[in-house]
């Protein structure tokens, strides 16, 4: 039902926990299966240096998150807009599809944790 990838995220998440005064935060989840999760980004220079998350939920919405995490180090805040459950399929050998949507609330959580990294205020130069 899983792949080996989906399965060994899952199992051995890379990117679990939490970040101090992260740039961009954001939460959501599924009424209908009770997956939650907390997604939070480290931007600078407009690239995103470090994300983590932390999660509540199946199989696929915790593989999920930490290969977001993983997909958008090192990326723009442009460039992981574009990140889209294709590329998270793919990343994760499949998805089933009755699980696509544990997936894409890791996606949903993304696009507003990039919104509010977008919006946070760059530090000021000491004079």
């Amino acid at each position: 039902m899983y792949s080996d990838a989906l399965m060994a995220r899952f199992l051995e998440p890379s990117h679990a926990g939490d970040l101090d005064q992260p740039q961009g935060a954001a939460q959501a989840g599924n009424e209908t299966c009770g997956d939650v999760v907390h997604l939070a980004l480290k931007v600078v220079d407009g690239v995103i240096a470090d994300a983590r998350f932390r999660a509540q939920g199946c199989a696929t919405a915790i593989a999920s998150a930490d290969a977001v995490c993983e997909l958008v180090i090192g990326t723009s805040i442009t460039a992981a807009q574009m990140l889209n459950a294709g590329n998270l399929s793919f990343a994760l050998g499949g998805i089933p599809e009755d699980r696509m949507n544990c997936a894409t609330i890791v996606l949903d959580a993304l696009r507003i944790a990039l919104e509010r990294a977008r919006a946070y205020p760059l530090p000021t130069s000491p004079a």
